[in-house]
């Protein structure tokens, strides 16, 4: 018998934004993906294009994609595909002490934060019960009826920031989770968990997917979210991570809208997604992460002209067709009544898109900023890049950057170590 122990690995989940297809505008979640060793026997990855591809390969004509991106966008039709896709690759290749890192973009970070969910909650089946992992999904976004009986998929009163406060008769059955996670699984921790600005809702009209523990999950050792400061669209509103005495969590805010975050724009126009870039890799060496060097510096310097750079203007995503979705009202819900109610992203007058809000800290706890805002509130900015026509930056939304409130992060000093 052979006693050689065998190597712990990496398991590397990603799954990218709504209609993020692969393409030569890549976002934050195929940069970092990109940077992964390629031909390691101590780590997998696993990529996913995220919610609203799926079937784009399999037509022939551009119109033939578009009932499926709607969905995706309007609906959020294809999460289900996504997180089983992802939680199946984990059947099939875990192995006891291996380390899960999971990494999303938008959507995309919901979906993976909902994989964790799935995972603490049912636990990981073994490959041979695939079987199984459909109905594992219906454990954990059914619901129970008000008098207790018969299952009912009545996904309002679940939202992942109230569950915990309603009565018994109206959670998931967590007991009979429980039960299942205990015959025909087992547990599994995730390593790191790492966000590039997830929205609030997985669909824009009507939210199919509201799962507990997307908030709150004690089986995630190290949470690192990058949210976007300058987002205004109502459709993209942020879902943060529940802060709480124990949690390692770094939750920073970063200058530009949802893309100058998470990435997706055309390679010239992506200074700004690359400090968010190069802050996450910095915490992902911290925790341990496997990367190839020289790829990862491909994708942090593309080009000689494409640095990181605080200054850079950011984009506008309230554009026109934009400001006509703020007048769509969708279904929101509302905590306090436990029900959906209609919502109008624009308020009077209309055209004006709300700013996002900064959560008040609590119990001593302070709003991370990361760095390059601060060099950027000092500006002045690029004035020569075609994408933006600002010439100072003054976010609405950001109390004053030296307040004893605010905590300025910068990136790890791992990062020298790689000459990143």
């Amino acid at each position: 018998m052979d006693n050689t122990r065998i190597k712990a690995r990496q398991l590397i989940v990603c799954i990218d934004g709504t209609n993020n297809r692969f393409s030569d505008e890549p976002t934050n979640v195929v940069r970092l993906f990109r940077s992964l060793p390629k031909d390691s026997e101590t780590l997998l990855a696993y990529y996913d294009q995220g919610v609203g591809t799926f079937g784009l390969s399999e037509t022939l004509f551009e119109w033939q994609k578009v009932p499926s991106r709607i969905a995706g966008l309007m609906f959020g039709w294809g999460i289900k595909r996504n997180v089983l896709n992802a939680y199946r690759f984990l059947m099939e290749n875990y192995r006891d002490g291996d380390q899960i890192f999971l990494f999303g973009f938008s959507r995309g970070s919901y979906a993976v934060r909902v994989l964790a969910a799935l995972l603490h909650t049912i636990g990981l089946l073994p490959a041979h019960q695939v079987q199984l992992t459909d109905f594992a999904w219906s454990l954990l976004t059914t619901r129970l009826q008000p008098d207790g009986n018969a299952p009912k998929p009545d996904r309002q009163r679940a939202m992942s920031y109230t569950w915990w406060r309603m009565s018994a008769d109206k959670k998931p059955d967590f007991k009979l989770m429980g039960e299942f996670k205990g015959s025909f699984a087992r547990p599994v921790s995730i390593h790191f968990l790492g966000l590039f600005d997830t929205v609030s809702s997985v669909g824009w009209v009507y939210d199919p997917l509201i799962v507990p523990y997307t908030r709150r999950n004690e089986d995630v050792k190290t949470i690192r979210h990058a949210v976007s400061l300058d987002e205004r669209r109502s459709f993209f509103r942020q879902n943060l991570w529940a802060e709480g005495k124990g949690v390692n969590l770094k939750q920073v805010w970063f200058a530009g809208v949802h893309s100058d975050v998470g990435g997706g724009y055309p390679v010239g126009e992506s200074q700004l997604a690359l400090i968010a870039l190069r802050w996450m890799i910095g915490e992902c060496l911290e925790a341990g992460l496997s990367i190839d060097a020289e790829a990862c510096r491909a994708e942090l310097y593309p080009a000689s002209s494409v640095l990181r750079d605080p200054l850079a203007q950011a984009h506008n995503s309230l554009t026109r067709n934009w400001l006509i979705a703020e007048w769509v009202p969708r279904l929101v819900w509302n905590p306090r009544t436990h029900k959906r109610t209609l919502e109008y992203g624009s308020m009077p007058p209309f055209g004006k898109a709300r700013s996002r809000e900064i959560p008040t800290p609590e119990n001593g706890q302070k709003t991370r900023v990361h760095a390059s805002v601060a060099a950027r509130l000092k500006g002045p900015l690029n004035s020569d890049q075609p994408w933006g026509s600002q010439l100072s930056y003054q976010p609405q939304n950001l109390p004053d950057i030296d307040s004893e409130s605010i905590e300025q992060v910068g990136d790890s000093p791992r990062l020298d170590e790689y000459n990143l």
